[in-house]
């Protein structure tokens, strides 16, 4: 992303100044050759990755219409998917899970880092191409500035979904029982972390908050400095969390704060004289690609406004869906527990293919399967009551089964699929938890801790 360094643009910069024969004022703001490969290695890469890449793109605004979302993303990613699986199984010799595509919610797969290598490879290839066709031009000040704006939108989809994700704190839910009932050196770091974010949601729609700001701003080119900032500052403490506690959305954050980093680029010079030296300082970097037309400023303003509005609306909408279903499904139920696969039942297996033999369940929507390598796999459930029918998939959309269950004893929890029977018997669990009932206290004599 270094490499992308550019000359600030100044604010009268000529709309047509890349397609003009060299003159005078090509000639003051004519940029180094190393600035100009930069520029053109980084707006190649930047392209590629915010169309193509598997997690959120600047297409996500386009998720209320499924069908022409599915339509766009196999015209754009399928070829850079097929090309790298391609080539990362031969040249890594990948096997199993990792050589395939699969939903996994994080984005930091084998083929998910090599697939930023095809973007990389593509991208050093293409500039080599654009340097021997384009080596004339003296600068790409406008095109410069069209790369801004397109970044600012792919951050600002990208922080306003993971800020959603958090104001409904469903992206960290409260503790599982499985999380509960396990000793706390047999957990691993990103567990430690999802528990300590969801046990206080309040906390946590904090953090989304902060993300949605930052992403509000950056949407529109007189906050967009200062959402640059914000998004900046949110997410270095996003990826130092996914560093340290080994949360495997590391490759996406890092994108993101580059990319802040990007932004603000052309106004770092102005931020370190008026917030270091103290001195008066305006910002010199163009928020939105110049233009002469009238109305292509109210085109440029317009989609400003449709990012802002559909993403916003779209959120909420889907979010908040999603925080209802789960607040509806937390509710007494027969299969409510932690249980345990009975010796003489044939263990299911997780998408992975690894048995699992014990599951809890703390909601009627998601419940957590352990395997028998000690791993916690997520499930999502349909629960339905009065048919006595239960449907169970795991994480990464694998292991799909419908299931009938039983409550022949409180005790006791029967599934059956198919003639195949499987019964657990329910773990005694503790009837409150600390962790979970000690709450704030304004005053403490003694720090409370056990």
């Amino acid at each position: 992303m270094s490499s992308s360094t550019a000359p600030a643009v100044p604010y009268a910069e000529s709309p047509s100044a890349d397609a003009s024969p060299v003159s005078s004022a090509d000639e003051t703001h004519r940029w180094s050759l190393p600035a100009k490969i930069g520029f053109r290695l980084a707006f190649i890469y930047l392209v590629l990755y915010m169309f193509c890449n598997t997690n959120v793109t600047i297409f996500t605004i386009l998720q209320p219409f499924p069908s022409l979302d599915r339509w766009i993303h196999g015209v754009l990613d399928t070829p850079f998917l097929i090309f790298t699986q391609w080539w990362g199984v031969r040249a890594f010799h990948l096997t199993g899970i990792a050589a395939v595509w699969h939903k996994d919610g994080s984005g930091d797969t084998m083929l998910n880092y090599l697939l930023s290598a095809s973007f990389l490879g593509t991208a050093v290839v293409g500039t080599a191409i654009w340097s021997v066709l384009d080596w004339r031009r003296p600068h790409y000040q406008t095109l410069y500035a069209w790369l801004r704006f397109l970044v600012r939108l792919n951050i600002g989809m990208g922080m306003l979904q993971y800020g959603f994700y958090k104001l409904y704190p469903i992206q960290m839910q409260p503790p599982n029982m499985a999380v509960l009932n396990e000793p706390l050196g047999q957990t691993s770091p990103m567990t430690l972390l999802w528990t300590m974010l969801g046990l206080v949601p309040m906390y946590e729609r904090v953090c989304g908050a902060a993300e949605i700001i930052g992403g509000l701003l950056i949407l529109f080119r007189r906050t967009a400095l200062a959402g640059a900032i914000i998004s900046a500052f949110v997410m270095t403490n996003v990826v130092l969390y996914n560093l340290f506690f080994d949360v495997p959305v590391k490759l996406y954050a890092i994108h993101l704060l580059l990319m802040s980093l990007f932004v603000m680029l052309p106004d770092i010079k102005p931020l370190w004289s008026f917030f270091v030296l103290h001195q008066p300082s305006n910002p010199v970097g163009v928020w939105v690609p110049p233009a002469s037309r009238h109305s292509f400023k109210v085109a440029t303003a317009a989609i400003e406004i449709a990012f802002f509005v559909f993403a916003i609306a779209g959120y909420i909408k889907y979010d908040g869906d999603r925080y209802r279903a789960y607040t509806d499904s937390v509710r007494p139920s027969p299969i409510i527990g932690l249980w345990t696969l009975d010796a003489s039942s044939e263990m299911p297996k997780t998408v992975g293919g690894v048995p699992w033999h014990e599951i809890s369940i703390d909601s009627l929507t998601r419940g957590m399967a352990r395997s028998t390598d000690g791993m916690l796999w997520r499930m999502y459930l349909t629960y339905n009551e009065s048919a006595h029918t239960l449907g169970m998939v795991s994480r990464g959309g694998g292991g799909a089964v419908k299931y009938t269950w039983q409550t022949p004893a409180t005790d006791v929890l029967v599934l059956n699929t198919g003639g195949k029977v499987l019964t657990f018997h329910r773990v005694p669990t503790p009837a409150s938890y600390p962790l979970l009932t000690r709450g704030f206290h304004m005053i403490n004599e003694w720090g409370y801790e056990r």
